[in-house]
């Protein structure tokens, strides 16, 4: 059947059409004529008219089988083939419209329902049943469904193609034959996809004819509905016995088979394609009847269809991709748990399942959706967000216990116990799912490269963490907090910390803020961005649910948070950590009770972890938030283990200085003590067998309160008021004193020795400070005499008198050996100042010349006064007659500064903050409280049985560092240590004054005189000689020290053996002092302690030199001169100072006691007395107030002269 062999050959011939009968006329016209007009119109209106011809001839068969005889049938069966190529063919026509595509649609079908009723009418005729197999066969294979699988024979090769552009172009081939072209050209996969899709779910079900049911199903063209075309071209007039029934008849056909077909017709219902969607959706209308009908079909085999659809959703076809995801997306909509299968919790769903449970069906649905959203496809990628919507709110509706499938009406009707029954069956369906869903998305979900998938991952996990109740949460609540945690900074956008590392690498910006304070700023807004985010509100949620679980829920949770701490890549992450123990400290207090103190217990882990996360943190506010939670933490850790970390946070604090200089440690090291000691303050009472609070603790709180960064000096000064508060209020029974400094004076002294004994010049400074602040607080010093019995002294006074000489004996000693030593750095001088101050301290009540006193024979006294002892240092060393180059090689030392790494901390800064910290310092952290400071114990054992230092033989130490001339006199530091030098002599001879009184008056002028001759000659000629032009100058400030220690170092009936050297001759020595305050002296300094030593001259030179005339003279001269000067106060006030001096010789004697010998000196200065008084008058409107006060001194000393 079919064929057009019968009519002429070539193009239509008009004249041939009209000499044919009539319906061969008309077939002939159609297919030589109007099916090949290039006008896509008149193509159109083919299709209805063939529609007309066939139909009519299948109604008639269908009627009456004897019809098939007539001719007109006949002929229509002779060309059956041919009508059923140009249903096809107008069918894959791009410009066909509807009713042109659905007349080809009950075309197709008339040809099957004609071919039927022929085959039924002469079955025993092989060739025609093989006829109507081919017509079959063609039909699917037209539609890309034939069972070898191979495309639509209406697809154009890529053969075809090239054949067709070179017959467009002109070019007929190389034989100059025309080209058989058998594909529609330019028709794409999309045109024939409605019906490929039908053609496939019949191959599927193994039943042809169903394609041609769902071809008269596809039609709704409201033609179709008017009365005279309803009956005309129904299913019956068409099919007839093909299928035998009505449209109600296909659908009931159909039903058995639906567990297959609505997989296929669901995904083509979403197919990319407009064309194919809107076929496919006139199908499923006619074939479920829509609405909740077609709702309820699907319900009926919803798994069956889920599965088949998450299949398709992975094939290697994007658009059965597209159409998977778009028909599982309107599937899962309002689904329960048991609707996906029910069953228990299933977290993976690798392998093959006979009967997939509800959990493998959802973590499937994931999995699809995150593929989908990360597709290549953007039609894949859109349907995968609605899959993703769709999954999101399904998940969450799983998730929520108060979530039921039971109507309002049906609730009326239920029991009590029917009623609790259904709501635990719920909590427990709630809790299986959001066991499965957190599980898997935290583990993957969070983790997703793609953002669209990772940011559906988060709001699904957000609206669980919302709805979810802590039971149902229990299973996963610790690793669903650890992932949260993580995500802070995993879903942080790279551009915030590009821009605040390059923000901190600028060293200052336009309004003068520098790049740490940048810095600062920059992570303070993250981090205050990402605490205010909805992740950070989920966090919180779940830590509020925390306090409503299982203890062993509560305890698996410390693990994870110390996991996020350690493998955070962010420091947001890190914060919100800090945050959440210090939040699960205060709420769940017995999460963090495990046995044992060593790294096996959580909860020292995390505090461990803490402190070094806080040491290596570039941020202040995170390091901030660390160090509070690490205080929050201590207060619930063992009290070993608190004691081990806070031993090595003051051991890492020392050591990291010099130059292992790191400012980070040091800070992180004093806020953590601090934390420590404000906020779990408990621990203080406990100092374990070593007592580490007072060993070690509060003495490096007391030496860290003068570090020379003001943040970690505020930081040590907090610890010490804290701790300190908490040790003074234990009773202690080895402890002397008022002050905390006294109590733990032992402790303090061995880590000052230890700072006194370090390679960092800035841990030296600091014990100097320290040692200055206990001498000013009369601690290193004799404790004060007793109200009572002067010769008696309590128990108590004697220990504690004791005391305070072993750690100033310890602490002079250290000080004495430090200056010996050659070098000289920024700093030394304050080493000679302590040393001073404490040798002053105890000097005045010091044995002189192996007579102990009332005080010195209760103990061994640091400091002994000597005449006999000139060349020894300490008592009987005889330092002094060692070789001077063998005693500067052996006490060169090695040193170095923490300015040579300050750049450590800005360098840090300047790299990336999104990587996980380098916790392996934790590594260095011992189980045991084993105090590391043992040698410096020893040392200071060894410094208690050692020898007293002399006091003559100091002052000559401080006399050769200051005037010595060495290599490095242009070294930075040395101008200023020399002159501490000086001013720490002059102190240091200003301490030992003889009482008048006393016993030991005339053996401490001895003393003086002793100590005048040993120091005189080497000032008096160091300034001597740079008075003198042709040598070499030397700063005015040590020329002037030089000065302050000759005068501080005469004694009284100076210059009675005259005519001895010019430095003992007190009138030679005055003149030389007038000579330095002239006007040749340019140096003011100079000036004035010229003026101020001739005052010491004056006070202390005997009275028969005084009278002298040119004594007087020479005294006036001085004060005279140094009255002249203008521009600097303090040298009007040294002349004056000397005036007073003067004039205080005489004294204010009444008349009924005249002293003959002051008597005597007034004599001598009453020709004087009216140039005195008329310099002390002028000098009375001075701007100054202390000149004008010296004036009026005076002017009141000599009111009663005659």
């Amino acid at each position: 059947t079919g064929s057009d062999s019968e009519w002429k050959e070539g193009s239509y011939d008009e004249a041939y059409a009209f000499n044919l009968p009539p319906h061969r006329h008309v077939l002939y016209t159609m297919f030589r004529r109007e099916l090949l007009s290039s006008n896509p119109m008149k193509r159109n209106s083919c299709a209805a008219t063939l529609l007309a011809l066939i139909g009519h001839a299948s109604r008639m068969a269908n009627i009456d089988p004897s019809s098939v005889q007539r001719a007109f049938v006949q002929e229509m069966w002779k060309h059956l083939s041919l009508f059923q190529s140009s249903f096809i063919k107008l069918l894959s026509d791009p410009k066909s419209k509807q009713l042109s595509r659905e007349s080809c649609c009950k075309g197709l079908a008339a040809c099957r329902g004609l071919a039927a009723v022929v085959t039924s009418s002469i079955e025993e005729n092989g060739e025609l049943l093989s006829q109507v197999e081919s017509l079959n066969e063609k039909l699917l294979k037209a539609f890309g469904q034939s069972t070898t699988y191979s495309q639509s024979a209406m697809m154009e090769s890529e053969t075809q193609a090239l054949d067709r552009r070179n017959e467009a172009e002109g070019n007929n081939g190389a034989n100059g034959q025309e080209t058989q072209v058998g594909g529609a050209a330019g028709m794409s996969e999309a045109t024939l996809g409605a019906y490929r899709e039908m053609a496939s779910a019949a191959i599927s079900l193994d039943q042809i004819d169903v394609l041609y049911s769902l071809l008269i199903l596809s039609t709704n063209h409201p033609m179709w509905l008017m009365s005279e075309m309803r009956d005309r071209y129904s299913a019956r007039a068409l099919l007839g016995k093909a299928e035998g029934a009505s449209v109600e008849d296909i659908r009931l056909s159909l039903r058995p088979h639906l567990g297959k077909l609505i997989p296929k017709l669901l995904r083509a219902c979403n197919d990319p394609s407009k064309q194919t969607r809107e076929n496919m959706n006139n199908l499923w209308l006619a074939l479920t009847g829509g609405g909740a009908e077609s709702r309820a079909i699907v319900t009926q085999n919803l798994l069956p269809t889920i599965d088949v659809l998450i299949q398709e959703a992975g094939s290697k076809l994007w658009r059965a991709r597209a159409g998977a995801c778009g028909a599982l997306a309107d599937i899962i909509v309002g689904r329960s748990w048991q609707d996906l299968g029910g069953g228990g919790i299933e977290l993976d769903d690798e392998g093959s399942f006979t009967m997939p449970t509800a959990s493998i069906r959802l973590l499937r649905l994931w999995k699809i959706t995150m593929r989908a959203l990360d597709d290549v496809r953007t039609a894949v990628r859109e349907r995968g967000e609605t899959l993703g919507r769709g999954l999101r709110a399904l998940t969450i509706r799983l998730c929520d216990p108060t979530v039921t499938d039971i109507s309002q009406e049906s609730d009326v009707y239920l029991s009590n116990a029917q009623r609790k029954q259904r709501e635990k069956q719920s909590q427990i369906s709630a809790e299986y799912a959001a066991t499965v869903s957190l599980g898997w998305l935290v583990k993957y979900g969070l983790n997703q490269q793609c953002a669209e998938a990772a940011g559906i991952c988060v709001s699904c996990l957000l609206g669980i963490v919302d709805v979810a109740k802590p039971s149902t949460l229990q299973p996963v609540l610790a690793e669903l907090i650890g992932s949260l945690l993580m995500a802070m900074s995993g879903l942080e956008p790279a551009a915030l910390n590009y821009l605040q590392v390059r923000a901190a690498g600028n060293d200052t910006t336009s309004q003068g803020t520098s790049g740490p304070d940048q810095y600062d700023r920059l992570e303070r807004l993250r981090i205050n961005l990402a605490l205010s985010g909805p992740i950070a509100g989920a966090l919180q949620k779940c830590l509020d649910m925390v306090r409503f679980v299982d203890l062993d829920a509560q305890k698996k949770l410390i693990p994870e948070l110390d996991s996020s701490l350690r493998k955070g890549a962010g420091f947001a992450t890190r914060a919100a950590t800090a945050d959440a123990v210090g939040n699960l400290c205060g709420t769940c207090p017995s999460a963090f009770s495990f046995s044992g103190s060593s790294m096996s217990n959580p909860t020292v882990r995390l505090l461990r972890a803490l402190y070094f996360a806080s040491e290596r943190e570039r941020g202040v506010t995170a390091k901030d938030k660390m160090t509070h939670a690490l205080g929050s933490l201590a207060e619930l850790a063992p009290g070993k283990a608190v004691r081990i970390l806070s031993l090595k946070a003051c051991e890492r604090y020392i050591h990291a200085s010099g130059s292992n200089n790191d400012p980070s440690i040091r800070k992180a090291a004093a806020a953590t003590i601090r934390a420590i000691a404000v906020r779990a303050s408990n621990h203080l009472a406990d100092g374990g067998p070593k007592d580490i609070w007072c060993n070690k603790v509060l003495p490096t709180a007391f030496l860290g309160r003068h570090d020379k960064d003001a943040k970690v000096s505020s930081l040590w000064k907090d610890v010490w008021d804290e701790g300190g508060s908490a040790i003074s209020s234990m009773d202690r029974r080895d402890v002397f004193g008022v002050l905390l400094q006294e109590k733990l004076l032992p402790h303090i002294v061995k880590a000052t020795f230890s700072a006194l004994q370090s390679t960092s010049w800035a841990n030296r400074r600091a014990g100097c400070a320290v040692l200055i602040e206990l001498t000013d607080a009369n601690i290193l010093a004799p404790i004060p005499r007793s109200t009572g019995d002067e010769n008696s002294y309590s128990r108590e006074e004697i220990d504690r008198l004791r005391q305070r000489a072993k750690a100033s004996s310890v602490l002079l000693s250290e000080c004495v050996t430090i200056i010996l030593r050659n070098r000289i750095w920024e700093g030394k001088g304050d080493v000679v100042k302590a040393g001073t101050i404490i040798a002053g301290k105890w000097s005045a009540s010091a044995p002189m010349n192996g007579k102990a006193t009332e005080f010195s024979e209760k103990c061994d006294w640091p400091l002994v006064l000597q005449k006999d002892s000139r060349d020894d240092l300490f008592r009987g060393d005889s330092w002094f007659k060692l070789s001077k180059g063998k005693l500067s090689d052996e006490n060169d030392e090695v040193g170095s500064d923490d300015t040579n790494n300050t750049a450590n901390e800005m360098n840090g800064q300047n790299s990336e903050d999104d990587i996980a910290l380098d916790l392996s310092g934790e590594n260095d952290l011992g189980d045991d409280e084993q105090l590391n400071g043992e040698s410096a114990e020893s040392d200071v054992e060894e410094y208690l049985g050692s020898q007293p230092v002399v006091f003559s033989g100091f002052c000559g130490v401080l006399l050769d560092q200051a005037l010595r001339t060495s290599s490095n006199n242009s070294t930075e530091g040395v101008l200023p240590y020399k002159a501490s030098a000086l001013s720490g002599l002059s102190a240091l001879l200003k301490s030992v004054v003889p009482a008048k009184n006393s016993k030991e008056y005339a053996e401490t002028v001895e003393h003086q005189r002793f100590m005048y001759d040993l120091a005189a000659p080497s000032l008096f000629s160091f300034v001597a000689e740079n008075q003198s032009t042709n040598s070499k100058p030397v700063p005015p400030l040590l020329i002037a020290r030089a000065l302050e220690c000759l005068a501080s170092a005469m004694y009284y009936g100076i210059g009675a053996d005259a005519g001895g050297a010019e430095y003992a001759d007190a009138v030679r020595l005055l003149k030389f002092f007038a000579l330095s305050t002239g006007t040749k002296q340019p140096a003011w300094t100079v000036r004035q302690m010229s003026a101020l030593a001739a005052s010491s001259l004056v006070a202390n030179m005997p009275s028969e030199v005084l009278k002298k005339t040119e004594v007087i003279t020479t005294i006036l001269e001085c004060s005279t001169q140094t009255l002249k000067d203008k521009k600097f106060w303090k040298v009007r006030l040294s002349g004056l100072e000397l005036l007073l001096s003067l004039v205080s010789r005489v004294g204010n004697q009444k008349m009924s006691t005249v002293d003959a010998e002051k008597q005597l000196i007034m004599e001598a200065i009453l020709p004087y007395k009216e140039r005195i008084i008329d310099l002390a008058r002028k000098s009375l409107a001075d701007s100054e107030s202390q000149v004008t006060a010296t004036a009026s001194k005076i002017s009141l000393t000599m009111a009663w002269w005659p």
